[in-house]
């Protein structure tokens, strides 16, 4: 009796633990004192995982495979896939492997959520962090330099972020979840409100092309959807209004269109011919997931080029660097991640009503948004993007276990004050 009430009590410090580290996404890095001590969504949830694997080893002990739910994450058998292939194109050696041990850690993050928190009422407030709380970020970000206000190049918004890319891969994450919460007529209505306007607003000053373009696609996908077509005027006439009023916006737009004309462009496409060369000659696992090896294996393509000496990041896209670092292998299971987690959403949301349905939509959008900014940035290799995108997936598969006869949160739907619904336990 001691033991169970004590296994009950570990899980839900778990909870807690993962909890934090979900809203940390929306919040950003915090520090303290002089000493240099810091923590952050990557921090808690790596820590979390060493005590998750403690009780999953102790359950299993003591009750065996049944009482550790390893059943449950059946469904992630894709992930699994996906990790399996990353992990065997670092055999036999696994020369530098710093990448992958932050990948290892996110994919955990994702097996945590999903045995952890469908059973819970806390899995409720995954939309609310992950859609509204990131308004921090965006008032830390103009607290701290209100510049970026100046919509200028040279102020672009990152901190408390580390990259205007990462800043806006997760706001292009975050907004239609937000949007929809945004729907509901409740306490927190006016909140989403205000977040949406401000990581909108955010989104546009990290000047980042692949997150514009990620989330243009998602918040187009869930307006027409969703069937808001007052959405999509307003956020259209919001962004044709930032276009015509600011030169910076018009000339980081017309370099998507005419990437000739802009010299970090040129670079970039310059790298990706050279690493779909690479790729092309390393097909089945490609030269090993990560950046120092891909940096390696490069530099004999880049000679005589004009960023022969230039250093190289990534490739600047998810599915390129996956063919170049895991080959053919790793790109087709990665894509069948992705495939496989939408189109599970969209006939789950299909079959469902009221808030349940408009969550899923939103999920829906949220993972269009990241399919797409993949084109131009990396969600793997930053902290923050990274936790952000294996949070949605394992938001994803508890959206998939919820049942009809779930509790829900009651709001007034925008009709005539009966009940629209998000689920909860």
């Amino acid at each position: 009796m001691i033991m169970e009430k004590f296994l009950l009590w570990w899980e839900r410090g778990l909870i807690s633990a993962l909890g934090l580290s979900i809203a940390l996404l929306g919040i950003g890095r915090l520090e303290f004192g002089r000493a240099g001590m810091s923590v952050s969504a990557w921090s808690v949830s790596r820590t979390t995982f060493f005590f998750w694997l403690i009780l999953k080893l102790v359950q299993l002990a003591r009750d065996g495979r049944t009482s550790a739910r390893f059943s449950d994450l059946k469904p992630l058998a894709p992930l699994l896939v996906f990790f399996s292939v990353v992990t065997l194109s670092l055999l036999p050696d696994f020369r530098q492997p710093g990448d992958y041990r932050y990948f290892f850690f996110a994919c955990a993050h994702a097996l945590m959520l999903v045995d952890l928190f469908p059973a819970t009422r806390a899995k409720r407030w995954l939309p609310v962090m992950l859609g509204v709380l990131p308004i921090v970020l965006v008032l830390r970000g103009v607290a701290d330099n209100p510049a970026v206000l100046s919509f200028s190049l040279t102020q672009r918004f990152a901190f408390p972020l580390d990259h205007p890319n990462t800043a806006g891969y997760i706001f292009a994450m975050s907004i239609p979840l937000g949007v929809i919460i945004s729907v509901v007529r409740s306490w927190w209505r006016p909140l989403s409100l205000f977040s949406c306007a401000g990581q909108i607003l955010a989104l546009i000053l990290t000047f980042s092309r692949g997150a514009w373009l990620g989330s243009a696609a998602a918040l187009f996908f869930l307006t027409v959807i969703s069937k808001k077509w007052l959405l999509i005027v307003l956020l259209a006439a919001f962004s044709m209004a930032s276009v015509l009023n600011f030169s910076s916006i018009q000339d980081r737009l017309a370099s998507v269109v005419r990437p000739e004309d802009d010299p970090s462009m040129r670079d970039r496409l310059q790298l990706l011919r050279s690493s779909l060369q690479l790729g092309m000659q390393n097909p089945l696992l490609g030269v090993g997931y990560g950046r120092g090896r891909l940096k390696e294996a490069l530099r004999p393509y880049l000679k005589g080029t004009a960023i022969e000496h230039t250093p190289i990041w990534h490739t600047h896209n998810i599915y390129l660097e996956l063919l170049t670092g895991t080959g053919f292998l790793g790109l087709l299971s990665f894509l069948w991640l992705l495939g496989n987690t939408l189109l599970k959403i969209w006939l789950t949301a299909l079959s469902r009503s009221g808030a349940q349905r408009l969550l899923g939509f939103a999920l829906a959008a949220s993972w269009i948004a990241a399919l797409v900014a993949g084109l131009g940035d990396i969600p793997f290799y930053h902290h923050e993007t990274r936790i952000f995108f294996f949070t949605l997936l394992a938001a994803a598969h508890i959206y998939l276990s919820l049942g009809a006869e779930d509790e829900i949160v009651p709001v007034a739907s925008a009709s005539r004050g009966t009940s629209v619904q998000l689920p909860s336990r």
